[in-house]
């Protein structure tokens, strides 16, 4: 099975599994996978494994559910590998690919398996990298991070999550949304807002800037 040699690969590379190659290599990767090239296939896989399930339960909490569309979706992308195309961002192309899966086998089981956009972001260490926000309390003395994500509508969540934990840009968002590029913009400008009334000003503004680079 895929996931099983993914994860005996994680496990023998258990220090470059969570490493993104440079452009350039994910580029030429990608190209070698498109020919055929096996190596390249699982290299691109063990890359994005964990990013691609952590994006994926988001929808569900029924992680074999996420691990299967994963699985679907890799084994549909090597059967059809002289079909596809190059892209601009490997990682983009297959967070659309897997958010088109996951759809797909959800809709085979109906809507009770969807979640409305979990909370439990467990504030991973890139939004860290990223905002400069460390966990903090809020006046009623809860963690600020988890506790004020739950305060903003889902899909404001869903493209704070895209943006700073996932790392694409607002048109990218836009494209996997099928949402306009401003649309994506309003929903993060009002989530900051939103957010703004619970976090310090210096905070909220590296937010901005990032949000406008």
């Amino acid at each position: 099975m895929i996931l099983k040699s993914m994860e005996a690969s994680e496990q023998h590379d258990g220090n470059q599994s969570g490493i993104r190659p440079s452009r350039n290599d994910e580029q030429l990767c990608w190209d070698s996978f498109r020919s055929g090239n096996e190596q390249a296939f699982t290299r691109i896989s063990v890359t994005y494994y964990r990013q691609l399930i952590h994006y994926g339960l988001k929808f569900t909490p029924n992680v074999q559910f996420v691990e299967d569309a994963l699985q679907d979706l890799l084994i549909h992308l090597w059967v059809h590998h002289d079909s596809i195309g190059p892209t601009a961002s490997v990682k983009f192309y297959l967070m659309k690919a897997f958010r088109h899966q996951l759809f797909k086998n959800l809709k085979r089981l109906g809507s009770e398996q969807l979640t409305d956009w979990t909370t439990d972001f467990s504030t991973p260490d890139s939004w860290v990298e990223n905002t400069g926000i460390s966990q903090v309390e809020n006046q009623e003395g809860e963690n600020t991070f988890d506790y004020l994500l739950s305060l903003v509508p889902a899909r404001q969540r869903e493209v704070l999550y895209l943006r700073y934990y996932q790392g694409l840009s607002v048109d990218e968002i836009a494209q996997l949304l099928v949402i306009q590029p401003q649309s994506v913009s309003n929903l993060l400008q009002r989530a900051l807002i939103k957010l703004r009334q619970h976090w310090p000003v210096p905070v909220l503004l590296s937010l901005i800037l990032l949000l406008f680079e």
